[in-house]
C-alpha cells in the first residue's frame, strides 16, 4: 500500500487533464462518479476475492480519466470510457504477477445541484481486446472469458444502491493508441496511452444484498469511445 500510495501521488501530479476537448469531464461530476464508486467498491469483494483490487485501480488509474465519449440514444446521453490493464511484474520469489484486463466505466445522469450521478455502470472483463465475456457476481482476473459488473445509482442525498451483474456481456472488437508516457516510482515503470476502444455491454443485474429488483442496460460503443491503456512493468 505504500507503493500504491507513491505511485497514486506521481499520477495525480502528472495527469494531463483539461484542455479545450468536447469529451472533457468537469471536476465535479468526475468527483461524483469516484464518490458513486467509492462507496460500492472499497474495501468490498464483489468484484474480486482480493479487497485490494479496486483501491489499486483508485489510486493509479482513475486520477487519469478525464475524458469520456458521449453515447446519446434519445433524451439520454452515456458517458463512457474504456480501460485497458496490462501488467507485467516478474518476482524472485516465484510471485510474478502477469494480469490482462479490461474495464468500461459508464455514467448518466448528472445533478449539478446534488452534485450526484444516477446511475454508474462499471463492467471488468479478462483480457484485451478483442474481448467476449460473459458476466457473473465474481471476476475471474486470469479466466479468459469471465467477467462481472455494478450497476450504482446515486440519490440525491449520496446514499447509494448496488445490483451485481448476474448475466450479461463485454465485446470489444478492437482499439487503438497513441503515443505513451512513462513515469517511474517505486520500482515500477508506469505507461498510459490515450486511444479509443469499439465494442458494446449488455448487463443483467439484482439489487445487493437482497436481489428484490432487477436492472437491465445495453450500450453501444461500436462507432469508438474514449480509451486509456495503462502498461505496468517492475519487480
Amino acid at each position: 500500500m505504500l507503493t500504491l500510495t507513491v505511485l497514486g501521488a506521481v499520477v495525480t501530479a502528472c495527469s494531463d487533464a483539461g484542455g479545450v476537448d468536447p469529451d472533457a469531464i468537469n471536476g465535479p461530476e468526475l468527483a461524483a462518479v469516484r464518490r458513486a464508486l467509492d462507496s460500492a467498491l472499497v474495501d468490498d469483494t464483489l468484484l474480486s476475492s482480493d479487497p485490494t483490487l479496486y483501491p489499486t485501480l483508485a489510486a493509479l488509474v482513475f486520477p487519469y480519466i478525464d475524458r469520456a465519449s458521449r453515447l446519446a440514444a434519445g433524451s439520454d446521453t452515456t458517458r463512457v470510457i474504456g480501460i485497458e490493464m496490462d501488467i507485467r511484474m516478474p518476482s524472485d520469489t516465484g510471485d510474478s504477477l502477469i494480469a490482462d484486463f479490461t474495464m468500461l466505466l459508464g455514467w448518466t445522469g448528472f445533478d449539478p445541484l446534488t452534485k450526484t450521478i444516477d446511475s454508474v455502470y462499471f463492467i471488468v472483463g479478462s483480457g484485451r481486446a478483442p474481448v467476449n465475456d460473459s458476466l457473473r457476481t465474481h471476476f475471474g482476473i486470469d479466466t479468459a472469458g469471465t467477467g462481472t459488473g455494478l450497476v450504482i445509482h446515486q440519490a440525491a442525498d449520496s446514499s447509494i444502491r448496488v445490483w451485481l451483474a448476474r448475466g450479461g456481456h463485454l465485446r470489444t472488437t478492437g482499439s487503438s493508441y497513441g503515443g505513451g508516457r512513462t513515469l517511474s516510482a517505486a520500482g515500477l515503470t508506469w505507461t498510459t496511452y490515450r486511444g479509443t476502444v469499439n465494442g458494446d455491454f449488455g448487463i443483467s443485474a439484482k439489487l445487493v444484498p437482497d436481489s428484490t429488483t432487477t436492472v437491465t442496460s445495453l450500450k453501444d460503443f461500436g462507432s469508438g469511445a474514449r480509451a486509456l491503456k495503462v502498461r505496468i512493468r517492475g519487480s
